[in-house]
């Protein structure tokens, strides 16, 4: 079964992405960045869902693009797919520059969230809304 990271601090979205996967995929939520290098290193999962605004990283003054550079420079097999908000649609060529291998817009639906997800894990840059 192919494995997936969340990396998302809204529950809710944590929780829908979750359950909306959890039947095709083996799905892991990670609090936090130790968490998920953690689980990047062990599980080697296909696939990271990784948030574009994480509270996490406005905190230390970092950023998701940050942090993605530094996940495709160490794991470049793997599929990351930013999840953004309406308003970052600007950001979007640049998510893709720094290697974003897909980009889904919140809210989420289901629908985009699996042919996304299958779009992927065959290997296919991908954009959704």
């Amino acid at each position: 079964m192919k494995r997936i990271v969340i990396f998302n601090d809204e529950l809710k979205t944590q929780m829908q992405i979750y359950l909306a996967l959890c039947d095709a995929y083996r799905v892991e939520v990670a609090e936090d960045v130790e968490a998920v290098m953690y689980m990047l290193r062990k599980m080697q999962p296909e696939i990271l869902l990784l948030d574009y605004d994480l509270e996490q990283f406005r905190n230390h003054g970092k950023s998701s693009i940050d942090f993605l550079k530094k996940v495709k420079k160490k794991y470049a097999e793997l599929k990351v797919m930013m999840l953004l908000d309406d308003e970052d649609r600007a950001e979007e060529e640049k998510i893709h520059e720094y290697g974003a291998d897909g980009v889904l817009y919140k809210p989420v639906k289901n629908r985009n969230l699996l042919k996304t997800v299958n779009a992927l894990s065959v290997n296919r840059n991908v954009i959704a809304s």
